[in-house]
């Protein structure tokens, strides 16, 4: 009971600090790679799921209910480094972010590796460890910025943001077929689709986005048509 109570504080913990302290859930870091500011929006869908997740506790099955408490502990800290990482400078949001997201990972996998969990269980995680994935890149280039540095290794931001969206839509897609998780690449599209409508872009950056976009929908709807499939496919076995 001890823990439940501890993810329920540091749930409004997070909500406070990202919607009341920081007043801006978007950031404000004019960086290539940043999405739009509406799509940061996903938040509310990620508190919203997150708190249905804490109620859940409560009133999930005994499997469920037992899984949450193995979790609690890295549920709870995945939110209080969330939730600070808006409220310290750039450098160090990048400590706190990036320490959230290994949280997440860890999470994550224990869940995944419980099967006999609810088809809901894993959902709010997915949403939230694959915008936190993003939000993390986004950072790296945000501190970058900030302390004014130019190049790395040679290449400029134009370059790396376009390195970055390649490697990023490959995780998606390696991370979905690992996992069998359909969200994870569905939120990072979401994440392109933000960076593709800004104005005033490369037109180096819209065609790379244009053509991971397009793989990435493709990806999601090929993966859509297998589970169909499998579905079917189990349903006539009966």
């Amino acid at each position: 009971m001890t823990m439940k109570i501890v993810t329920i504080v540091a749930y409004f913990y997070l909500i406070a600090s990202s919607l009341i302290f920081s007043g801006d859930m978007s950031g404000g870091n004019d960086v290539l790679i940043a999405p739009s500011g509406y799509t940061f929006s996903i938040w509310l869908l990620i508190y919203l799921l997150l708190l249905i997740s804490l109620v859940r506790q409560f009133t999930a099955s005994e499997c469920d209910q037992a899984l949450y408490v193995k979790i609690s502990y890295l549920f709870a800290s995945s939110m209080l480094l969330s939730g600070t990482a808006v409220l310290v400078s750039n450098s160090v949001a990048l400590i706190f972010i990036a320490g959230s997201l290994i949280t997440l990972s860890i999470l994550y996998a224990i869940i995944t590796k419980n099967a006999d969990r609810s088809s809901f269980f894993s959902v709010p995680f997915s949403f939230y460890l694959a915008w936190t994935s993003i939000a993390t890149i986004v950072d790296v280039f945000v501190v970058a910025d900030v302390n004014n540095v130019s190049l790395i290794f040679g290449m400029n931001e134009l370059t790396w943001t376009i390195i970055m969206l390649i490697i990023g839509a490959g995780l998606a897609v390696y991370f979905s077929l690992y996992n069998d998780d359909l969200i994870y690449p569905i939120v990072f599209l979401w994440g392109y689709f933000g960076i593709f409508v800004k104005d005033d872009k490369p037109l180096q950056l819209t065609y790379t986005l244009s053509i991971v976009m397009i793989g990435l929908v493709a990806f999601v709807i090929w993966k859509v048509v297998q589970e169909m499939r499998g579905r079917r496919m189990r349903a006539e076995a009966v």
